[in-house]
């Protein structure tokens, strides 16, 4: 279903009235066809969409956001080296937070690691209180519970990036306000900012990433969230089955915002 992405000129109207005609009438077809199962007609569906979407705010708009996001990740991404945000600067862990991240790729193997009993051994490791959360949320938790963990954690560990951002991510997936994202974070911020390094663990990549996806939903920010998108495939191409999930439901919003928008300008 999702649509190769062209370059965002590709998209914009030379004639704007015609164009926008043509395309509103064609996205209202597409619409009403609803069937799932076309592909070309769900294909064609995003392209109209996107079309729609790039030319209600204009190339300048478009171009402004996305160059917000990319300046906002202004970072490199280093994995040999384990950073101090999630070893407390103590080297000696860096083997057991090499079998935690390892564990990440199958929930039975994060399971068999028991997060919960490693945090209550190491407990000068937030990173492990961080992991036992994540298991809850695979889990599927409840996000109250989830929440109170969060609070809990963070009381002991206030400073604790990652705690913070995964804070961040919970508070906006139930629709409440965050601590620290906001529209003023993102455009005055920086990932090296944030961390006060150029080079992150892809781990504390993913970390930023996700808490900012998930802001962005939440406010319905949907250009920024399609120049998150576009900042991702540019800085990151080799982590697009990272991106593919958001990336889809990024294209999906667009729609939405088409239904309730087609036939303004």
């Amino acid at each position: 279903m999702y649509e190769e992405e062209l370059p965002i000129e590709e998209y914009i109207y030379s004639e704007a009235l015609k164009e926008r005609h043509e395309d509103s009438q064609r996205f209202k077809e597409l619409i009403a066809l609803n069937d799932a199962s076309d592909e070309d007609a769900a294909t064609e569906l995003l392209y109209v969409s996107k079309r729609l979407f790039y030319n209600f705010y204009g190339l300048d708009k478009v171009m402004d956001a996305r160059n917000t996001i990319l300046h906002f990740f202004d970072v490199d991404t280093d994995d040999d080296t384990i950073p101090s945000t999630m070893n407390c600067g103590l080297d000696e862990h860096n083997e057991l937070i090499e079998d935690v991240l390892n564990a990440l790729d199958d929930v039975d193997d994060l399971k068999k690691l028991n997060p919960k009993k490693m945090a209550n051994r190491f407990p000068e490791l937030p990173f492990l209180t961080l992991m036992k959360i994540v298991l809850m949320e695979i889990q599927e938790e409840t996000p109250n519970k989830i929440l109170k963990q969060l609070d809990d954690a963070l009381s002991i560990y206030p400073d604790d990036i990652l705690l913070k951002l995964e804070q961040e991510s919970a508070l906006s997936r139930e629709g409440k306000k965050g601590k620290f994202i906001s529209d003023e974070f993102v455009h005055s911020t920086t990932a090296s900012g944030l961390f006060k390094r150029k080079v992150i663990h892809s781990f504390e990549l993913m970390s930023l990433h996700a808490a900012l996806f998930e802001y962005l939903v939440s406010k319905k920010d949907i250009l920024l969230l399609d120049a998150l998108m576009f900042a991702s495939q540019t800085l990151y191409p080799e982590w697009e089955d990272a991106w593919s999930d958001k990336e889809v439901y990024s294209e999906i919003l667009k729609v939405e915002f088409c239904q309730l928008n087609v036939n303004i300008g």
